[in-house]
């Protein structure tokens, strides 16, 4: 069942792991001199790194006052960072030495409170992680990030929360991660060793969409369906198609060995009617309608049997080949090829594709 809440206590443990991952929090300017004014308003790319913290700080603490009902008395507020946000000098240390504290803190609240938010918490610090710590200098951050043993705890807490999340949501966040996983294993050298020639600028601008992508299907920022266009669903009905071949095609061959016993069996009848009945007798129109009468039955028990198979799996299906189509879409892996876009970028920029 949908519930809200998990989202937004995913959505505070991204944010606090993203303030975290800062690689620089820079005190505000003191200068007097009124800055120039710019050609047009700016964009959040042209935020200094700190206003851009404290957009995060606000951020978190507006997804924390959500959760005041799950935190108990004197919910914690992040009013110790803004305090140290005023103060002069690199703030970096400060600020993550008031941030790791406050996470222990709501991580407890929240388990002791509501499992499953704890576990939303988790989710988002460690998927900001993901995101936010490889370095494109630091190729090595990589293969630690999206290592086998650590992404198998994303996995099963994604599975935990799968019906709490938006739908389709973490199906799609899974498909993914696993490709980003899949990725970079294929960007390793023999001796498994980083490769740097894949593991640069490009891949981490691509894991950089990547994860804002993850944080806005979990969040319930965009609907996982708006990622598909015309082509998918038509890609999906022809998988689904090709699934019901598979399907009759097993199952008649499930029953080749009875019709064939079936049809010998009548074949010996007809010969023997045929053989031994006197002259002129109606042996022969009676058996030989009988037998018609028993493969009609036969035939139909089985077209009956085979009909209601399809019709039960039929939903099924089609949101399994929906569930795969989304998790591609939601695929932002770097093209092997150097130099290419990622191939969801591409086929999203496709006419009748989904932006």
């Amino acid at each position: 069942m949908r519930d809200p809440s998990v989202s937004v206590a995913f959505i505070l443990g991204w944010r606090l792991a993203e303030l975290y991952d800062l690689d620089t929090i820079p005190a505000r300017s003191s200068t007097t001199t009124p800055a120039p004014t710019p050609d047009h308003l700016p964009g959040a790319s042209e935020m200094t790194e700190h206003d851009r913290a404290r957009v995060l700080v606000d951020q978190a603490d507006n997804a924390m006052l959500s959760l005041t009902d799950f935190l108990g008395d004197r919910s914690p507020t992040l009013d110790n960072v803004r305090q140290v946000m005023g103060q002069p000098g690199p703030l970096r240390d400060l600020v993550r030495a008031e941030v790791a504290p406050l996470y222990t803190d709501l991580q407890a609240r929240l388990a002791a409170s509501a499992t499953r938010l704890a576990t939303a918490l988790g989710l988002g610090r460690m998927l900001a992680d993901t995101i936010w710590l490889p370095r494109s200098d630091q190729p090595g951050l990589y293969l630690e990030r999206f290592a086998a043993y650590r992404l198998s705890n994303a996995y099963g807490w994604l599975d935990d929360l799968d019906e709490a999340f938006p739908r389709r949501a973490a199906a799609a966040v899974v498909a993914s991660l696993t490709a980003w996983e899949r990725w970079v294993r294929g960007a390793t050298k023999s001796d498994g060793s980083p490769d740097v020639t894949q593991l640069g600028q490009s891949a981490l601008r691509a894991l950089r969409r990547q994860g804002e992508l993850w944080r806005r299907l979990l969040g319930g920022e965009k609907d996982p369906m708006q990622l598909l266009g015309p082509a998918d669903y038509v890609a999906a009905a022809s998988r689904l198609v090709s699934r019901g071949r598979q399907i009759t095609t097993r199952f008649l061959w499930k029953w080749l060995p009875g019709a064939v016993l079936l049809v010998v069996a009548a074949a010996a009848a007809v010969w023997a009617a045929v053989t031994y009945a006197p002259a002129g007798t109606d042996r022969v129109v009676a058996v030989l309608v009988s037998l018609v009468g028993t493969l009609g039955v036969s035939w139909k028990g089985v077209e009956a049997t085979l009909g209601r198979a399809l019709r039960q799996a039929e939903a099924a299906l089609w949101a399994a080949e929906v569930d795969a189509a989304v998790g591609q879409a939601a695929t932002i892996v770097p093209d092997e090829r150097a130099g290419q876009p990622p191939a969801a970028q591409r086929r999203r920029s496709r006419p009748g594709g989904s932006s």
